[in-house]
């Protein structure tokens, strides 16, 4: 069986060793110690730091979190309007991800660009996409295709958040509350048929809110279906403050 030091990950994760040996107190992974008196680490090992830390190969002239940032921006065709979001993506702390943002808008390879969203109500935010035509975009993007962000549980809210309330427009605040109404949060997304709402709905709502949806009536057949797959792969309900 192979086995691999802490340097070896760390250059294989591409990050720093001293982060390495941090998540590797975090996990509580014992190794064992080699002919050498090194601690060295199984697959297993190296596989539960890789979801823990990602992967980010380096590029020349741009630091790894700038290289984490925009791979994330380059998965989200459709722009991310938040720098909280956007660290969220890169796995990264908000921090870094507005001071790596500001340097890739320096560069061009960032565009931020006014539009009027649905966040609650329709306003005016400021998004920033990833810009493809940059002229070291084809020498970056076979890099950013290999970078692997951090597999992190994100947490499941206590109820709808404000950039949905439109979708609820005539729902009582009662009714926002995933624990108390979450069949009748999961019917609404279903028949509103929006997508980031959908994709929200899939990581806050459990199985049961899903198959509660499907077994409404009056809904047609493909959202009845669509109920049925997201219930299928549906997390378990662990709420937390959003």
């Amino acid at each position: 069986m192979d086995t691999y030091l802490a340097s070896e990950i760390s250059r294989a994760l591409g990050t720093s060793i001293p982060r390495v040996q941090r998540a590797i107190r975090r996990l509580g992974l014992s190794g064992h110690r080699g002919h050498d008196g090194r601690m060295r680490f199984s697959d297993e090992d190296v596989s539960r730091l890789r979801d823990e830390l990602g992967v980010t190969p380096p590029a020349s002239g741009f630091s790894l979190i700038e290289v984490r940032v925009l791979a994330a921006l380059s998965r989200a065709p459709l722009g991310i309007a938040s720098i909280r979001a956007l660290a969220g993506r890169a796995g990264v702390s908000p921090t870094a991800a507005s001071h790596a943002a500001q340097r890739l808008v320096e560069r061009g390879l960032v565009l931020r660009e006014d539009r009027m969203l649905a966040a609650g109500s329709a306003q005016m935010m400021t998004v920033m996409r990833a810009n493809v035509l940059a002229g070291e975009w084809p020498r970056l993007a076979p890099v950013l295709a290999r970078v692997v962000a951090p597999q992190r549980q994100p947490k499941q809210a206590r109820r709808v958040p404000h950039h949905l309330r439109h979708l609820f427009w005539n729902t009582d605040r009662s009714q926002l509350e995933v624990a108390n109404a979450g069949g009748y949060i999961a019917r609404r997304l279903l028949t509103a048929g929006d997508f980031e709402g959908l994709a929200w709905g899939t990581t806050n709502l459990s199985a049961g809110d899903w198959e509660h949806a499907a077994a409404a009536r009056g809904l047609d057949p493909d959202r009845r279906a669509l109920a049925r797959n997201i219930a299928a792969q549906a997390p378990s309900r662990t709420l937390a403050e959003p």
